[in-house]
């Protein structure tokens, strides 16, 4: 029984080791490119074990189903340093190791209910755990950027009413912007160095980012420089729009939150409020027989 919880731990801990090395794999082809073109050829870089393992990916074929479940620009708005080709057969292998798991004690027969709830646990977690990361990446990164764009118009409409053009401006902004929006158009601007034209860059970068935000951003620069009216005005009515956005947003989770209480109502201080007030009783009745 022991040999059964240590082999349940160490593929636990395997699924959550591998699970948690998805925040530091490697980037979207556009970054790989990038990287290999700057890097210096003087000595060629070693392997790391990254590399190697997202080339082993890259050579596993998992079942057509199972790549149809996640689309690849899903896996593109969460920003994972994957690519679609290797995170499916990630998790088809995650999955696997969670059905193997999940075997052993029907195998031994030796399964009692800490074990069982373990196992369940493991084979949710490898089933329903990597997609439930690319949501929550998602969302994050969503949020992120809705609460940064203004403040970057701000800042962009500032630095083309003083003078400079639309991509020394961007250039200028986003190398001290932190955060998802500013590692976002840092990537677009080596893309338009690199020959790409400025709309296909912009373009790229609103569909990296999952924020319609994003999107009328750059649909209101495209339409600018295509009509000829002034940028530095279009950028300032557009975060002005993001302002009205964000409040309007925030105005409408206001106005939800009371159904947002209910469940931590029903479910935590209503159980603990009749726990106060029929302790006393209970305890009495029994007493008393």
């Amino acid at each position: 029984m022991g040999i059964l919880y240590l082999i349940s731990i160490l593929f636990g801990l395997i699924i959550f080791l591998v699970l948690l090395s998805l925040i530091t794999i490697s980037d979207h082809k556009t970054s790989i490119r990038i990287k290999t073109r700057f890097l210096s050829q003087d000595a060629p870089a070693p392997v790391s074990l990254i590399s190697r393992f997202l080339s082993t990916l890259d050579a596993i074929k998992p079942p057509e189903f199972v790549t149809r479940i996640v689309d690849e620009q899903t896996v593109t708005w969460s920003g994972i340093k994957m690519t679609h080709h290797q995170f499916m057969p990630f998790w088809w292998l995650i999955t696997l190791i969670g059905v193997f798991l999940g075997l052993i004690p029907v195998g031994s027969r030796f399964g009692n209910l800490p074990v069982s709830l373990l196992i369940i646990t493991l084979l949710l977690l490898s089933t329903v755990g990597p997609y439930l990361y690319l949501r929550y990446r998602i969302r994050e990164r969503g949020r992120a950027v809705e609460r940064s764009l203004p403040d970057f118009l701000d800042m962009l409409t500032f630095t083309v009413e003083a003078g400079l053009g639309l991509v020394p401006a961007l250039k200028r902004v986003s190398a001290g912007f932190i955060g998802v929006l500013g590692e976002e158009m840092r990537q677009a601007l080596v893309q338009i160095d690199l020959g790409f034209s400025r709309r296909e860059a912009l373009e790229e970068l609103a569909r990296r980012i999952p924020s319609p935000d994003v999107q009328h951003f750059v649909e209101a620069i495209l339409l600018s420089e295509r009509l000829g009216t002034s940028l530095a005005r279009t950028l300032r009515v557009q975060a002005n729009l993001l302002r009205t956005r964000r409040r309007q947003r925030a105005e409408v989770k206001a106005q939800t939150a009371p159904i947002r209480i209910i469940p931590a109502l029903v479910f935590f201080f209503l159980p603990s409020l009749l726990l106060i007030y029929l302790a006393s009783p209970i305890i009495n009745f029994l007493f008393r027989r």
